[in-house]
């Protein structure tokens, strides 16, 4: 998260592209490609989710603040070449997939629909007979639900070691 933060100095849209950023490491466990640097790859799937949401939101608003390639370039290397924490990604990746499945199926679907089909909000909010803002603060409050599930499930890891 710090690192997304780095990039875009927005607290909410760092939140997002971080969550599209496990759903991308999610879907790769289960295929049988090796992954030999877990930690480059998962660090360059975030960069890129960051690069196209960055991207995206520069299209959507003229006032946005543009970090350039080069920028974004830098903070990587400056994260990859950090090596404190390599085993908290796969602590991270199972308590997220634990707290998922614990969500209630309403909020799974929630979930589903927005980061497994990559569904817009406006989409989401016409199959499911609510505003796109609704969705949205849905999400959001799905995320801090996850966020807090995953902290926990952390924490009890922790104290259990």
């Amino acid at each position: 998260m710090g690192y997304l933060y780095a990039i875009t100095r927005d607290t909410d849209l760092s939140e997002e592209i971080y969550q599209n950023a496990a759903v991308v490491v999610m879907e790769q466990v289960g295929k049988t490609e090796i992954i030999r640097d877990f930690r480059a790859w998962a660090k360059e799937v975030v960069r890129r989710q960051a690069f196209h949401a960055i991207r995206k939101r520069e299209k959507a608003s003229k006032f946005t603040r543009i970090v350039s390639p080069e920028l974004m370039d830098v903070v990587s290397v400056a994260f990859l070449e950090d090596q404190t924490e390599v085993m908290t990604v796969n602590s991270e990746s199972a308590a997220l997939k634990e707290c998922l499945n614990s969500l209630p199926t309403d909020k799974r679907r929630l979930v589903a629909l927005r980061y497994e089909s990559g569904a817009s909000f406006t989409s989401i909010s016409s199959q499911l007979d609510s505003t796109p803002s609704a969705i949205q603060r849905a999400l959001s409050r799905v995320r801090k639900l996850l966020h807090g599930c995953i902290q926990k499930k952390l924490r009890l890891a922790e104290e259990g070691s």
